[in-house]
């Protein structure tokens, strides 16, 4: 070969190496910044101390004058990697980080590895539950509960208690989400495709506060399969004057579900260069207690996982008794939810079309 020749193939190589160089440096870069993106929205596992109420924390409407005693609080077995992994997920309506609120959506969410299956219940805000040292409230009062009170970490520790009381059964992690985040993740996503079942009309839905006065606005959805955006798709998961809160938490599961499949069509869990622009999107209204090893074990369940293979459960009215003539609190029947709760732990077992079938 003359030197010329040779000339042009080393300046080619050359070429190619700086952009391989170049690319190499980017994916790094991206991956340097959702780590740091990542770090931004863990917070430490913590465990509740042995709880002593004081009479304040008396928040029971029936019987005020009741003696709550210290409650100590047991360690959650850790799951092995093959064993199922329940996460709480919990949506607030407040910014993460200046403001503690009540939960309004609350989700428990099963992830099975060894059978590439997910289950998910949802809990009604204002279900009557024991709240780990506190008595009997509202399910979503533990989490500003355990963070105005015992500190910082410990809301999502005491929410997790409570529900892990509740069905018996140990939550290893949470995930928390304030609706901006919610609504910013959608966007993010170019839109999440809704089939509506049925019209919807809200001529009560609250916009904000001002001045100590509600504001609302009129909401309709056309039934049918239609495109939103992360604003529409927010209003459609929190509406409920036009059905109920029972009505909601099936449209918040619907809206779940339709997240996960806008992942798999973008193919998120493989395309790690993008990796750095959803963290970045989200690390002002997301906080978790996973850890980076754990985030990506259950992230490599995501590509063989399909739509038909998760399971949806939710309280309904038929299972609920009011707690009072006076309150808008229910306990649920204890009986139902343990059937519930036997329902969504079940292996799942594949019919003859391949679709995964749970008795309900």
């Amino acid at each position: 070969m003359t030197r010329p020749g040779r000339r042009i193939i080393l300046r080619g190589l050359s070429i190619v190496l700086i952009i391989i160089f170049a690319a190499t440096l980017r994916l790094g870069w991206e991956w340097k910044q959702a780590l740091d993106n990542v770090n931004a929205m863990t917070i430490p596992t913590v465990t509740l101390p042995e709880i002593t109420p004081t009479s304040h924390h008396q928040t029971n409407p029936v019987s005020q004058d009741i003696e709550l005693q210290p409650t100590a609080i047991p360690a959650t077995p850790v799951p092995t990697p093959d064993e199922p992994v329940n996460i709480l997920l919990l949506g607030i309506d407040a910014r993460i980080g200046e403001e503690v609120s009540r939960t309004d959506a609350i989700v428990v969410v099963r992830i099975d590895p060894q059978h590439n299956s997910v289950s998910m219940l949802s809990l009604p805000r204002d279900l009557w539950v024991d709240i780990p040292g506190y008595g009997k409230n509202k399910i979503n009062t533990a989490y500003p509960l355990g963070e105005n009170d015992l500190g910082p970490g410990y809301g999502p520790a005491l929410a997790k208690q409570t529900v892990s009381d509740l069905l018996d059964m140990p939550i290893h992690h949470f995930a928390m989400i304030n609706f901006e985040g919610f609504q910013t993740l959608i966007d993010k996503l170019d839109g999440i495709e809704i089939d509506v079942p049925q019209e919807i009309y809200d001529d009560k839905y609250p916009v904000d506060e001002f001045e100590g006065d509600l504001r609302t606005m009129e909401v309709h959805f056309e039934a049918g399969t239609q495109m939103m955006d992360g604003e529409r798709a927010l209003i459609y998961a929190r509406t409920r004057h036009a059905d109920s809160d029972f009505g909601r938490n099936q449209r918040q599961q619907q809206v779940l579900l339709s997240i996960f499949n806008r992942v798999l069509d973008k193919d998120l869990f493989s395309q790690m260069t993008s990796l750095d622009d959803y963290t970045y999107a989200l690390r002002d209204y997301v906080r978790f207690d996973l850890s980076r090893s754990k985030m990506l074990s259950l992230a490599s369940i995501g590509p063989r996982l399909q739509t038909d293979h998760i399971q949806r459960y939710a309280i309904d009215s038929k299972m609920i008794t009011m707690v009072s003539s006076e309150s808008d609190a229910f306990f649920v029947d204890p009986d139902e939810l343990e059937q519930l709760v036997n329902d969504m732990v079940a292996v799942p077992s594949m019919s003859a079309g391949g679709e995964s079938t749970v008795k309900r």
